[in-house]
């Protein structure tokens, strides 16, 4: 029997992406993610992590304690960028600090109307069709609706650090709200609704959040796990073998969308050369821990 897998959305987004980039991120035989962080993929893990401080200490303590730690944890953040002398991503961090003062404050409402029943919490549940492979994500806030008729609702809350608002085609097309939905259902939940929490951080925007509903129901989880069943099964079967390449299908996804903020761009041009990558894969990758391995799993 083989050993149970588990398969994230945002692990097939990438793999449907570039198969290249899913390659050194999640492959055995490289699941790297880069030393040094872009300036997104920064801002995402900075503000995320933030976010996550916040909700758990309002659970357990206070508004303000909340505010004071995640505060406290960006400061932190901004100090230490400084100190390795990149004044422009410190600069950065600290200006999402100011963001974040102000999104505490516009999304107070949401302690109204909902009760926080997890931050950052795992859910995992068996894939349709599947022995050995089981859905994972990690859901930014569980949310449960307070009062009403949909009182007790399981509703997944989802935080994207974005320039501008995601327009119509994004939010409808969303796989990773549709599959945390399926999920919890899955689990003996009743889910029925998603929100994506959208926060900007363009200096001269105007409105700087919305929590934007993602449309959701049973033909569309369906479409989106049937997609990931598919997808997951080829990872899985690529993950058993020790090493991977053209022939198994690896193929590189290149076009200026996908290669301009790619953090692995330099190792494939490198390989894709016939260079030897072994001393920037050294110096510049480790082993990735954190989880994410592009820019559009947080930003």
């Amino acid at each position: 029997m083989r050993n149970r897998f588990r398969v994230s959305t945002s692990e097939v987004a990438t793999y449907l992406t570039c198969k290249q980039r899913w390659m050194y991120a999640h492959h055995p035989s490289y699941n790297l993610e880069p030393r040094t962080l872009g300036e997104a993929l920064t801002r995402g893990i900075v503000g995320h992590e933030a976010l996550e401080i916040y909700y758990k200490t309002l659970v357990e303590k206070s508004e303000s304690k909340a505010k004071e730690a995640s505060q406290d944890f960006i400061t932190k953040s901004a100090l230490g960028a400084m100190k390795l002398g990149d004044h422009k991503k410190s600069l950065m961090i600290a200006s999402l600090g100011l963001v974040l003062t102000e999104y505490y404050t516009d999304a107070k409402y949401l302690l109204d109307e909902y009760n926080i029943l997890g931050v950052e919490n795992s859910i995992i549940t068996p894939l349709p069709g599947c022995d050995d492979i089981e859905f994972a994500g990690r859901v930014d806030l569980t949310l449960g609706v307070k009062s009403g008729p949909n009182k007790g609702e399981v509703v997944p809350y989802d935080h994207k650090f974005t320039y501008n608002f995601w327009s119509e085609n994004p939010l409808k097309l969303n796989p990773q709200i549709n599959n945390y939905i399926w999920a919890f259902r899955e689990l003996g939940n009743r889910s029925r609704r998603g929100i994506i929490n959208m926060l900007r951080y363009r200096e001269t925007a105007v409105d700087k959040f919305k929590q934007e509903p993602v449309p959701s129901n049973s033909d569309l989880r369906k479409a989106f796990i049937k997609n990931h069943v598919v997808a997951a099964k080829q990872i899985v079967e690529l993950k058993l073998k020790p090493t991977v390449s053209l022939e198994e299908g690896i193929t590189r996804s290149s076009s200026k969308f996908n290669c301009e903020y790619c953090p692995f761009a330099t190792l494939c041009y490198t390989e894709a050369t016939g260079q030897d990558s072994t001393t920037m894969v050294k110096a510049s990758f480790r082993k990735n821990s954190y989880g994410y391995d592009n820019e559009l799993d947080v930003a």
